[in-house]
């Protein structure tokens, strides 16, 4: 099984068509269109699904529990988040945002465990706590 980290836009995004070095893309990784419509029914106001392809550790281990029992993870997940932050800077018109949910795949139709909002002008990283199941709403 393998975790999705689901990203909601309101505008349409040209996906790679090749590899490239950047820490985080948005694209299609592991979810079907049917995955994508689960999540857009179910957590998102925005009408364009992808993925954000996390190349170093993922998000959803940028947490409190995380920070204690393996703050190399941490950390790692930490730079992870900041290299999407600054993606969402330049991706995002000021005042737009966008909606990020994550889980296991299967799981896009159950309940959310928490959400966040953070505003890219101020993300507040130390604050943050990212678990599987959590709806985040980033605002530029």
């Amino acid at each position: 099984m393998s975790i999705a980290t689901y990203i909601g836009l309101n505008f349409p995004v040209k996906l790679n068509e090749y590899y490239t070095e950047d820490e985080v893309e948005i694209d299609y990784i592991f979810s079907d269109e049917e995955d994508r419509d689960v999540v857009k029914q179910k957590h998102f106001t925005t009408p364009y699904i992808y993925e954000v392809y996390e190349k170093g550790n993922p998000i959803w281990q940028m947490n409190e529990y995380q920070k204690i029992h393996s703050p190399h993870n941490y950390e790692n997940s930490k730079k992870t988040f900041l290299c999407l932050c600054h993606l969402l800077k330049e991706l995002l018109p000021q005042g737009d945002y966008c909606e990020v949910y994550i889980c296991w795949l299967g799981e896009e139709d159950e309940e959310r465990e928490g959400e966040l909002k953070i505003d890219l002008n101020n993300p507040q990283i130390e604050a943050i706590d990212i678990y599987e199941k959590y709806f985040i709403r980033i605002e530029n």
